[in-house]
């Protein structure tokens, strides 16, 4: 760590409080403190925290308190946070005042800008953990250990189990582990995962020495050694990289942090074996690329079909409530705008009257929107003499614990949850849970779905039921339920939507006759006919195609142009998207030639780029003077590759204003940003020349930039036809652009 990272403030130690206890203690080792970048003026800067994954580069900003901000400190805020947006960044920021006098609000806006980040939301607990003394090998693990030997035999040394959790990723690491005889190195992120794995060696691993790692030497002299991350990364120089033959690295989709790394690049293991119960991760890649081969996959439905975990069965619930307008940021609600429309009185009634009229004496678990949900609908349980308590992260140990432990052993027949999700809790006596929470997030519901879903060697638990509350959305905005996850469309009160193939074919031939299945003779439901549910999941659709703006791009059209064409009629979108007050639109990848053609567009290809350009800069819409500004300022700094520094053209972009400002001489319209020269900082010209000029020729694909913004260049394709001549020439049409120009508004 840095020092600068090492001396953090008041205000930064309780944004990390914060995030804490949103996301779970565990995760904030995926925040990076003071992150260096540099700014579109080439200066360099710091980030406060950072949090980057393969697919998303988000920055954090905590604001201390002062009473008075200068110009140039305002200025210096625009012109970090303008970089950063620039180069990719999504910037969120809070005061030392919000942070202290409002949590919940900070809390609720972590939870809705970073609901699509999938490091945040963990998949390892889609299913729950199994237990048993007796250890005995399906025919998926001895195919998975048999890919591994295979595998070594072949010469590799790294590779990746995708089992999920509770089906014994596990046992087929220590079996494979076990035949090769090697010391071993069980590592975990959280400690309690630690101590569960150590609890089975005795059975993994008859007769052998191990030990939990506490960093110290008599915790690091057994042959099998346990141990989270965090305390092996602060004792790694102790060991010696040839110690360990045998690495497992459990939770493998962390693998990519820079933890994970050291410890994995430190040790020169013979074998190193990855296990994760996240196989289709958005950033599965990252993990393919460190484990290059998998070795055996299962699913939820594929555990359940073999018996591994217990068959769920559905009842739909449907509400009065409306969605339809609630806010949603792709894969998750506005946290407000849905406790303003969930929180209400009689849906919270409608929870308690289905419990007592279809499961009463079943525990329970009621997934609420938020911590106040949560107590309150305990509270009302309780009035209902229902045994209820409310469970959350941000109870203290103690009490989560115990109320935890009264609910298991029966003393609590309802847990009302909120946000216990992180902490990877599964209890084999859940029989029943309420999808009370409204959710567009796949990862969200399977995490739901875990808790209940282990068997229950001592209730001898037949099945999960599964209460999906249905509220009216939009078919946009539909939150996710059991058969939009496991697409079966076809529902029916109570009937099993996930079991073994014979279990189902034997309860539809019962359905068929009218008879009503064992399991549904104690519950209140009728026998109905079968329902079709709609499955449709506009993210799913809309996966792989282009918003218009995106449009615009592909088929080199000026922006806005798409969405003006749809509102005239002229070209349909394939899914028109309503979020807030906002309408998106989007079409498939392959109508770009379709309404490249509907609109009158000339085709861009290699061989028409140069007229197209020639033509775009001799007819120049000029409703201000930048654009032949900036592509002279650009030609005169061109260096032979085509490209120019950001800096350079900024300031010849400048210094023509300021000469015409010099020589008393009009410099544009007064409604112009640039007729306030004297004012602009030349963070704010930077803005102008890159929002305004360059973004028009960079539509049409005639310019880009570099990553990092440093560099503008000519599309390499236009570079090579450009001669200079045709320099010359652009020159003269920008001299003749910006006379007649001015000679208008005189």
């Amino acid at each position: 760590m840095s020092e600068r990272a090492a001396q953090s403030s008041e205000p930064e130690d309780r944004f990390v409080q914060l995030f804490a206890e949103t996301f779970g203690l565990d995760r904030v080792q995926l925040l990076t403190p003071e992150v260096p970048f540099v700014d579109i003026l080439g200066q360099r800067r710091f980030i406060d925290f950072a949090l980057r994954t393969p697919t998303h580069q988000i920055a954090f900003e905590v604001d201390g308190l002062q009473h008075f901000k200068t110009l140039a400190q305002i200025e210096d805020d625009q012109l970090r946070q303008n970089s950063l947006i620039y180069q990719g960044w999504q910037v969120f920021r809070w005061t030392e005042r919000l942070l202290k006098l409002q949590p919940d609000r900070v809390r609720d806006d972590l939870l809705l800008f970073l609901s699509q980040v999938p490091s945040l939301i963990d998949q390892c607990d889609f299913l729950p953990k199994q237990s048993g003394s007796v250890i005995s090998l399906h025919g998926y693990q001895q195919e998975a250990i048999q890919a591994l030997v295979d595998g070594r035999a072949r010469g590799e040394t790294i590779a990746l189990l995708t089992h999920a959790t509770g089906t014994g990723k596990t046992i087929v690491a220590f079996h494979d582990a076990k035949s090769l005889d090697m010391p071993t190195l069980y590592l975990a992120h959280r400690i309690n995962l630690v101590k569960q794995t150590a609890e089975k060696l005795p059975i993994l691993w008859p007769g052998t020495s191990y030990g939990i790692y506490r960093g110290d030497k008599a915790s690091s002299n057994h042959k099998i050694i346990l141990s989270t991350v965090q305390r092996m990364l602060r004792h790694l120089d102790e060991f010696n990289p040839e110690y360990f033959g045998y690495l497992i690295i459990d939770e493998a989709h962390r693998a990519q942090s820079e933890s994970y790394k050291r410890i994995i690049s430190h040790f020169r293991a013979s074998f190193t074996l990855g296990l994760t119960a996240t196989p289709e991760r958005m950033d599965a890649k990252s993990i393919l690329d460190l484990f290059q081969n998998t070795a055996h996959r299962l699913s939820l439905e594929q555990a359940i079909k073999i018996g591994a975990l217990v068959p769920i069965r559905c009842i739909r619930v449907k509400t009065n409530i409306d969605l339809s307008k609630v806010r949603f940021n792709h894969i998750q609600y506005h946290a407000r705008d849905l406790e303003d429309k969930v929180i209400v009185r009689g849906r919270d009634e409608l929870i308690i009257s289905t419990y007592l009229e279809h499961v009463k004496g079943k525990r329970a678990v009621v997934f609420a929107v938020n911590v106040r949900h949560a107590e309150q609908l305990a509270e009302e349980f309780c009035k209902k003499g229902i045994p209820a308590a409310a469970v959350s992260g941000s109870d203290s140990v103690a009490v989560r614990d115990r109320r935890l432990k009264d609910f298991d052993a029966g003393n609590l027949w309802v847990l009302c949850a909120c946000d216990i999700l992180n902490e990877g809790w599964d209890c084999p006596a859940v029989e029943v849970l309420f999808m009370a929470r409204p959710t567009l997030s796949r990862i969200i519901y399977m995490q739901q779905l875990g808790r209940g879903t282990r068997r229950s060697p001592i209730t001898g638990k037949e099945c999960l039921w599964v209460f999906d509350f249905v509220d009216n959305p939009s078919r946009y905005n539909a939150a996710l339920s059991l058969h939009q996850i496991t697409k079966k469309n076809h529902y029916q009160a109570g009937a099993l939507v996930l079991a073994p193939d014979k279990e189902i074919e034997k309860e539809q031939t019962m359905f068929a006759r009218g008879e009503k299945p064992t399991a549904l003779i104690d519950l209140a439901l009728k026998v109905e006919r079968m329902e079709e549910i709609d499955l449709f999941n506009w993210q799913e659709e809309v996966q792989g195609m282009l918003t218009a703006s995106e449009l615009d791009f592909h088929i080199a059209a000026t922006e806005g142009t798409v969405r003006r064409a749809i509102m005239r009629g002229l070209v349909t979108a394939d899914h028109t998207v309503e979020i807030g007050t906002r309408v998106y639109h989007y079409f498939c990848k392959e109508r770009c030639e379709e309404v490249r053609v509907a609109l009158g567009l000339p085709e861009v290809t290699e061989h028409t780029l140069k007229d197209l350009f020639l033509q775009f800069v001799s007819r120049m819409d000029m409703s201000a003077s930048y654009k032949p500004v900036f592509l002279k300022a650009m030609i005169r700094e061109l260096d032979q590759r085509g490209r120019v520094l950001v800096t350079k053209v900024v300031a010849r972009f400048k210094e023509f204003y300021a000469d015409r400002a010099t020589r008393s001489l009009l410099i544009d319209k007064p409604e112009l940003r640039i007729a306030n020269l004297d004012k602009l900082s030349d963070s704010e010209i930077v803005s102008i020349v890159i929002s305004m000029p360059f973004k028009k020729f960079q539509q049409k694909h005639f310019l880009e930039h570099d990553r990092d913004l440093a560099y503008l260049k000519f599309h390499p394709a236009l570079w090579k036809q450009i001669t200079q001549d045709d320099l010359k020439r652009l020159e003269e049409i920008c001299d003749e652009s910006i006379k007649r120009y001015y000679a208008q508004l005189t």
